[in-house]
């Protein structure tokens, strides 16, 4: 079981009318003139060299280094080079930069591992991201462009996982004029409360579960490091598990105006099968917003300015699947090579730096805007399971158990007869009765194929006692139709039910780019289950416990108090195939 943990937290973390698309829309899929360079081996690896780097608060850190070499020789050679860190909590034995590196130091670059402030041979004790390993990250910079042997005086942020996640901490605190030129923050989150620490308002077993297997330091003791508060909190119900100062402090959409004010550009990835499936999209939205001075978490709409500054990738991968092949590794290159060495790449010139992979029409396609389209359709709960486009007209209600969670409440849509895409995030609202003074509903949407195998495409859960819906934040398609909920999950913010109250509970569905093909149909299952997009368990506090157990929630499907679906979809005509390869297709 702990290897299976530390494996992946170390790959962590975290039938209608035909639509025409508006030409604004449509033209995001123009080609970017920049295509990928392969470059080959031009040099060898030296063995790792060990050193420690002390902090501005004197804790020592420890460091491998991996020198370019000839050849011919095996000597380091000659010149100096631009400089990538990746930053590791996992301890000395994962921290060999032979591996991560080795791409990058054979076409000319040094190489840096530290080991995270209280893992590893590292001093200090163990914190859970921010502020102060942020520090530590920009005091890295400044060596490794500053003190370090062969150093060109340029530096960039490599990693997947936590080590993608620490570099936009790293972005933030380095200050304008930085040495630091370029992240790539792979395998990575947006919202450190929403992505990692819960889902819906339940705590997540990952940040505890992570703190259980990452190697301490000779100076960090796992009874008081600070890490132990959070893991302490999301177990207990305190302060930390609900969204408050301190998650809002290690977000990244919010560090975004730090990081775009301090000039340093990201390149960030994820998978649609991801910790956090698209976890990156938040980041790309909020580093774009944050450059054009428009409110950070807005959605980017067609025809709104974007910058190749902020790009960002979603293949249709598992967490941490692919990065060190070939293909990823040589797209971060040529970003580093456009920032570190100066070429003249043209990969920051594209006006369309958002970069998805289409699931079940398995092609790459570039957008600007996010959600590419606004345009959405709405499904209603209706009687004998289905979804209709029209309201209900009988009153109905179906019942979901939390004491059996395995008899779900199932709906299906007619078939299409048009190809649709689903191009965003989708909101399941329903109208709930409970027994208890608390509920969770968890929406899982489906692709049913002409056969009846269903596809999970994204899910969602949300505790109804913090159902209260934060309009400024959510995002609504044409009609003013929900398509993404956002709710502040504050303790100020909770309000419980009475068994004779009928509340509305928006559940947001994270997103997906799928196309789907005539024939299919949509399926929406709703349940009391922990969601599966989380592959670390979810867990209620106690007192969340005591307030659902043996909970029964009625979903009203009646005139009134109608539950539904919204999804923005739009005509497959609306989107080109990009002329890059982002990644693998599986």
């Amino acid at each position: 079981m702990r290897k299976r943990l530390l494996a992946l937290t170390g790959a962590l973390v975290f039938a209608l009318a035909p639509v025409v698309a508006p030409p604004a829309v449509a033209s995001q899929t123009a080609a970017t003139a920049w295509t990928p360079q392969p470059e080959p081996e031009t040099y060898g690896r030296s063995t790792p060299v060990t050193a420690t780097v002390t902090m501005d608060d004197g804790v020592a850190i420890s460091v491998q280094i991996v020198y370019p070499t000839n050849p011919a020789t095996g000597q380091r050679a000659p010149g100096t080079f631009p400089v990538l860190v990746s930053q590791n909590p996992y301890g000395t034995q994962l921290m060999d930069p032979t591996t991560a590196g080795d791409y990058f130091v054979k076409r000319g670059y040094i190489y840096v591992v530290s080991a995270v402030r209280g893992t590893g041979t590292s001093g200090g004790q163990l914190d859970w991201f921010g502020e102060r390993q942020g520090k530590d990250g920009a005091v890295l910079v400044n060596w490794a462009a500053r003190t370090l042997d062969g150093s060109a005086g340029t530096v960039g942020l490599d990693g997947c996982s936590y080590l993608g996640v620490n570099q936009w901490y790293t972005a933030a605190a380095v200050g304008p004029n930085s040495a630091l030129k370029a992240i790539a923050p792979f395998c990575t989150d947006s919202s450190s409360y929403e992505d990692l620490a819960a889902a819906g308002g339940i705590p997540s077993q990952f940040v505890p579960q992570v703190a259980t297997v990452i190697p301490r330091g000779p100076q960090s003791n796992a009874q008081n490091e600070p890490i132990q508060q959070t893991v302490n909190d999301l177990k207990t119900g305190g302060p930390r598990s609900y969204n408050n100062d301190y998650w809002n402090s290690l977000s990244i959409e919010q560090l975004m105006p730090k990081i775009v004010a301090n000039g340093i550009p990201a390149l960030s990835e994820s998978g649609w099968n991801d910790l956090f499936p698209a976890g990156n999209i938040g980041a790309y939205v909020a580093g774009q917003n944050a450059y054009y001075g428009r409110p950070l978490t807005a959605p980017i709409k067609a025809g709104q300015p974007v910058t190749g500054r902020y790009q960002a990738i979603v293949g249709p991968w598992t967490h941490g699947a692919n990065v060190s092949g070939d293909v990823l590794a040589n797209i971060r290159k040529e970003w580093f090579d456009t920032w570190l060495k100066g070429k003249p790449t043209g990969m920051a010139d594209t006006t369309t730096p958002l970069h998805l992979f289409q699931n079940q029409q398995a092609k790459w396609v570039d957008s600007a805007a996010w959600p590419p389209s606004l345009r959405t359709e709405s499904y209603y709960l209706n009687t004998g399971g289905t979804l209709t486009a029209n309201q209900p007209t009988v009153a109905g209600a179906d019942t979901i158990y939390w004491s059996a969670p395995w008899f779900p409440a199932t709906y299906n849509s007619p078939a299409f007869t048009e190809p649709k895409v689903l191009d965003g995030p989708i909101n399941v609202t329903t109208y709930l009765k409970s027994t208890t003074k608390d509920a969770q509903v968890t929406a899982t949407v489906n692709l049913v194929n002409p056969y009846g195998f269903a596809t999970k495409l994204a899910d969602g859960t949300q505790l109804a006692s913090l159902r209260q819906l934060d309009t400024s934040k959510s995002w609504y398609g044409d009609g003013n139709a929900l398509i993404k909920a956002s709710h502040p999950f504050t303790q100020a913010s909770q309000q419980f039910l009475t068994p004779t109250e009928t509340v509305k509970v928006d559940i947001s569905v994270l997103p997906n780019f799928t196309l789907i093909p005539a024939g299919y149909r949509l399926q929406v299952v709703l349940s009391s289950q922990t969601p599966s997009n989380f592959h670390i368990p979810m867990a209620p506090t106690p007192q969340q416990q005591a307030n659902l157990n043996y909970g029964q929630f009625a979903i009203s499907r009646s005139p009134g108090a109608a539950s539904s679906v919204t999804l923005p979809l739009t005509s497959p005509s609306q989107f080109g195939t990009s002329p890059i390869v982002w990644g693998p297709s599986s």
